[in-house]
């Protein structure tokens, strides 16, 4: 049952991205130069969405704490995050809108070879995780598992606020999202 709705999930968010024109290259692209923030006014809004929803589980007993699961912050976790974000704005997809666009068949290719890239990027850490381990690049900068807020007793939080602080920060992300203008830089038409 739990690979059928995972399934299902999946099959839903796909189709969500494909409805916001999140596994459009040009589309992402315009969102990162700031041309046209009609996509990150949805992320941001999902964002929120999300945390809200979370807490409001949380409140009415329907979240199971254990399902957490918070990795470590170290160097690591940071030049792996700086790297993806190269990647992300050089080509113009992350994982999740790549996949998606496979289907597309004017984005096939692009959205190939970001799929096989990811594969490799995966490969090469992997068969380099203990040398680097070794060279003590995740020990730099551990800070352990560490959450924004105090939604577990289990982890250290920066803030002590726990799910009241998700949730206001959560209806904060949906105003932002709302307000947030559709371009900051325009384009000069050819």
């Amino acid at each position: 049952m739990e690979i059928i709705l995972a399934i299902l999930l999946g099959g839903f968010f796909g189709f969500a991205l494909s409805l916001a024109k999140a596994t459009n290259f040009n589309k992402i692209l315009k969102m990162l130069r700031l041309e046209d923030l009609s996509l990150a006014k949805i992320i941001i809004f999902a964002i929120g969405f999300s945390s809200v929803l979370l807490s409001l589980s949380d409140a009415l007993g329907i979240f199971d704490i254990s399902n957490l699961s918070v990795k470590t912050m170290n160097l690591g976790v940071v030049l792996g995050g700086l790297l993806f974000g190269f990647a992300f704005g050089s080509i113009g997809t992350c994982p999740g809108t790549c996949l998606g666009a496979i289907t597309n068949k004017s984005t096939l290719k692009k959205a190939l070879a970001a799929v096989l890239g990811g594969l490799f990027g995966a490969l090469l850490f992997s068969l380099s995780y203990g040398s680097l381990k070794e060279m003590g690049v995740f020990d730099v900068l551990n800070l352990g598992k560490i959450t924004l807020f105090n939604v577990s007793e289990k982890f250290p939080s920066i803030f002590g606020f726990g799910f009241t602080g998700l949730f206001l920060v959560g209806v904060l992300f949906m105003i932002a999202a709302y307000f947030l203008p559709t371009s900051i830089l325009k384009t000069e038409d050819k």
